[in-house]
């Protein structure tokens, strides 16, 4: 798949899931939505209206968004603000959780379908007129052993293979659950991307039941959300790397889900396009929860303030502090998408 392709999908799917997170909260609670639009305005056809909601198609294809009404108007009927402190609580949440979901099914599908299975080893690619073409081995092929060495791993398989030039090697491979024999001979003269028999290693994928690659999706949030925790006290220690802190915009993001499908399209399989989703989609949970104005997470500290004094702040300060809020994220944006193209994230 092309790489802006894949980010447009990704990226798009990510923000849109979190926006049916708060629309499927608010249509639980009753609060009313006047419009779920999909992508970005400028509208490009309404769709249809249910329930009392429009729904929109937009030009700009990157996730949605939702009309909430009386958002910050307590006045407003069957709004947001007129609704009681656990509903706040639940819809301005809900999109997170949404995006902390779906992070999970990534992962899950990650370790069920697609995850290495790092003591093996398998033909991922076969370079044409090579040693390796010419004895017959195949894509696919999964490697038992070289001269009766058992091969465990890509050092155990080049170890086998490198300091043998010109002499014959025996290659034991099993292919369609038949066990097959080669001969070949290594070459000491090769490009340096196909090495002496001209083939690409890979993993064959781990045979992994349902319940295991939940317990390890599971296991994949709770380190995420760990790390994410510990890093404020990193940070003042000193003991967090510069990659760790870095925020990335949407050419660092592009970025790395193109390094992510350009390895996966080599071994075959999405494994580590389905982590990165995974954890730019719980990244996203997280961000949005951080208590700053404008976001979720600074909706959600007015809401518990509101429970810890009695008594409501006034809309009009909670909308003006909302407004400064998302000016400065505006800005910010725009300065961490400038940073990408002057500073460039580092990739392997």
């Amino acid at each position: 798949m092309p790489d802006f392709l894949l980010f447009v999908i990704v990226l798009g799917t990510l923000l849109l899931c979190h926006e049916l997170g708060h629309f499927i909260a608010a249509k639980l609670t009753r609060v009313r939505v006047d419009e779920f639009g999909i992508g970005f305005p400028p509208r490009l056809i309404s769709l249809f209206e249910a329930g009392g909601t429009k729904f929109t198609l937009n030009l700009i294809p990157l996730g949605g968004f939702n009309r909430i009404a009386g958002e910050d108007d307590p006045e407003v009927p069957d709004g947001l603000a007129a609704a009681s402190k656990r509903v706040r609580v639940f819809v301005l949440s809900a999109g997170s959780l949404a995006n902390v979901f779906l992070g999970f099914i990534a992962f899950v599908l990650a370790f069920k379908f697609a995850a290495p299975d790092v003591e093996r080893v398998i033909i991922a690619d076969v370079v044409p007129a090579t040693p390796a073409d010419t004895a017959g081995i195949q894509v696919g092929d999964l490697v038992e052993s070289v001269d009766d060495q058992p091969i465990t791993s890509f050092e155990s398989m080049v170890d086998a293979i490198q300091n043998r030039p010109d002499d014959t090697v025996r290659i034991v491979v099993e292919r369609d659950n038949q066990e097959l024999t080669f001969e070949l001979a290594p070459r000491i003269d090769y490009p340096a991307d196909q090495g002496p028999i001209g083939v690409v290693l890979g993993h064959p994928a781990l045979e992994t039941s349902w319940l295991s690659a939940a317990r390890m999706g599971g296991e994949s949030i709770v380190m995420q959300v760990d790390a994410l925790i510990r890093l404020p006290a990193r940070l003042i220690q000193g003991t967090a790397e510069p990659e760790e802190t870095r925020i990335s915009g949407l050419k660092g993001i592009h970025d790395m889900l193109a390094w992510a499908n350009d390895i996966d399209s080599t071994a075959h399989r999405p494994f580590l396009t389905l982590n990165l989703i995974g954890v730019i989609s719980v990244g996203l949970a997280l961000a949005n929860l951080l208590p700053f104005p404008a976001l979720d997470g600074g909706r959600l500290l007015f809401v518990f303030a509101e429970m810890i004094l009695g008594r409501r702040i006034p809309p009009k300060f909670e909308a003006i502090i909302h407004t400064i809020g998302f000016a400065f994220l505006l800005a910010l944006m725009i300065y961490i998408n400038l940073k990408d193209f002057t500073n460039p994230i580092s990739l392997p």
